[in-house]
């Protein structure tokens, strides 16, 4: 089943919903630090025809004790509500949306710019999930 059955054609809009940045301390001169990123996606009906996906991105540091920056933000998705409830996994679905497609990008926007400033410069992570 296409997507355009599935999610009405309207305009969505990610907002943000909650940013935690903070600074330990800074790393040792030639250490190696490693980022992962991690994304937590839950995805709920809110009403009879319109669904929430919440995205929240953690970046996991080595070493640990450098920073903590995670990003959420939401996306309410309006549905055909007799097509969504057709769908064998209509959470997959949802999570491999174009809206949420657009959702993990604005988050990764997100975390470049509010890292963009700081001793590790600008951090850029993938424009799609990462589980």
């Amino acid at each position: 089943m296409s997507e355009q059955n599935i999610i009405k054609p309207h305009l969505v809009k990610p907002m943000l919903e909650k940013v935690v940045f903070e600074k330990y301390q800074l790393p040792q001169p030639n250490a190696m630090i490693n980022i992962k990123p991690e994304d937590e996606i839950d995805v709920k009906k809110i009403a009879e025809d319109v669904v929430r996906a919440t995205l929240t991105r953690n970046l996991r540091f080595q070493p640990e004790n450098l920073m903590k920056l995670s990003v959420t933000m939401i996306v309410d998705i309006p549905v055909d509500s007799i097509e969504f409830g057709r769908l064998d996994d209509p959470k997959g679905f949802i999570k491999n949306s174009q809206p949420v497609r657009i959702l993990v990008s604005y988050v990764s926007n997100i975390i470049t710019n509010l890292t963009i400033n700081t001793f590790l410069g600008p951090i850029v992570t993938p424009p799609n999930i990462q589980e």
